[in-house]
């Protein structure tokens, strides 16, 4: 992956504009030019700001294939730079400071003031850095960390939980195909008649790759709507 996020580093691309002393020469009148650059800040440290040409060589990086390519600012930070070449908010990568609920409007400010825009910012601060933050620092980084780990915790339990119902569908719909409903006027038909007849009738094909009991069943349905509209 060539796009790495580093919770203590805050990329912010701009547009620097600078005088071209040689074509204002040339020209006799003032021209500018228009140069995007990257502001690389660092959590925790108000003072250390680095800026650098946005399409200029900053190192290396393995890609998707696992061949070592060199890379841009504009490249190692990708996902910043294509906000700012959309005019969108460039945001760092993370929960917003906003989000949590132990820090006071104020602290997030000052927060922000650090550049510490996340919780993994936050989290990830030692030495100098969080010293910065003075009396309390420490709690706040341990307060960071337990919000993460808790919501880790919760992702998880969430995806399982998805998980199981998936599981619990697809047993549902194989119990269903082995006594599949011989009383259906669908029953003999194959899916894609199945599917063909349902297109017809409502329009809508059925999407994804259905069991045979689960298309009688909706066939089934959707003939006895129809002919509940006939009677009406």
């Amino acid at each position: 992956m060539l796009n790495k996020a580093d919770p203590l580093v805050v990329p912010i691309f701009k547009i620097h504009t600078t005088k071209n002393d040689t074509k204002s020469r040339e020209a006799g009148r003032p021209i500018f030019d228009d140069m995007e650059v990257v502001e690389v800040r660092f959590a925790g440290d108000r003072n250390k700001i680095s800026v650098f040409p946005a399409h200029t060589i900053c190192g290396e990086a393995v890609d998707d294939n696992g061949d070592t390519i060199r890379i841009t600012y504009a490249e190692r930070w990708a996902d910043q730079y294509k906000r700012f070449k959309a005019k969108s908010q460039q945001i760092a990568e993370g929960t917003p400071v906003d989000e949590l609920p132990f820090l006071t409007q104020a602290k997030r400010s000052e927060l922000k003031a650090l550049s510490i825009y996340t919780a993994e910012a936050l989290a990830a601060l030692d030495g100098q850095p969080l010293k910065n933050l003075g009396q309390g620092g420490r709690e706040l980084k341990n307060q960071a960390q337990a919000y993460l780990d808790n919501a880790s915790g919760s992702a998880n339990v969430t995806k399982m939980a998805a998980e199981l119902e998936e599981l619990r569908r697809t047993v549902a719909e194989l119990r269903s195909d082995k006594s599949p409903s011989t009383d259906s006027q669908f029953a003999s038909w194959t899916s894609d008649q199945i599917k063909d007849w349902i297109e017809e009738k409502i329009s809508e094909r059925p999407k994804g790759n259905p069991s045979h009991s689960t298309l009688v069943k909706r066939a089934d349905e959707i003939a006895i709507g129809l002919a509940d509209e006939q009677a009406a």
